[in-house]
């Protein structure tokens, strides 16, 4: 039985740290990735890597699906409530770009944010679980109609987009607190707005 758990564990261990190691292998040499060069980065073996992962992009899909998971278990430690909660995921999320966020805009799908959640796309499933509780109680402070759900959903998708956040970050040089409360702003009249041409 400890065998088992001391396996599991290391199993876990050495998951994280190929996903460790993809942040910095991904970003500095995205079109030269291997998992050999993951491997190495990790300090593990390429058998190793390949047990966890088949593919480079089958490792570039767990990141994703990873960074997601890290903003939905900030949202759900979280006690706050409505803008509030809101503004506290978004903050995570801002900052999550200046170690993610060149990654993420490497390999974002190409696919719309409405496409992947109609076809059970995990990261896009994980990005609800991170996001309706927060939207939800703006939804409520902005006394608007929960089945404006999707569309806050569809919103935040298009306004929060990492390749934008950067932008602000980097070609605008706008500091974190400054892109959270430009773009939480710019999102609560995007509902407002939509709500009021009939949703």
């Amino acid at each position: 039985m400890p065998e088992d758990t001391n396996s599991r564990s290391d199993a876990r261990r050495n998951r994280k740290r190929l996903l460790d190691a993809a942040t910095h292998v991904l970003r500095d040499e995205p079109a030269t990735a291997t998992m050999q060069s993951i491997a190495q980065k990790a300090s593990l073996s390429q058998a190793t890597a390949y047990r966890h992962f088949p593919s480079v992009e089958a490792l570039v899909v767990a990141y994703h699906e990873d960074v997601m998971a890290s903003l939905v278990e900030h949202g759900e430690r979280s006690r706050k409530t409505g803008k509030e909660l809101f503004e506290h995921q978004v903050s995570c999320w801002v900052r999550m770009q200046g170690v993610h966020g060149p990654v993420i805009v490497r390999f974002w799908s190409q696919r719309g944010f409405l496409e992947r959640l109609r076809t059970s796309d995990a990261a896009a499933a994980l990005s609800c679980r991170a996001w309706d509780r927060a939207v939800r109680g703006v939804l409520i402070e902005l006394e608007l109609p929960d089945p404006l759900l999707p569309v806050g959903r569809f919103l935040l998708n298009a306004l929060f987009d990492p390749r934008e956040i950067l932008d602000l970050k980097k070609a605008a040089g706008l500091p974190d607190e400054q892109v959270v409360r430009r773009l939480s702003d710019a999102f609560y009249g995007a509902l407002s707005g939509w709500a009021r041409s009939g949703a």
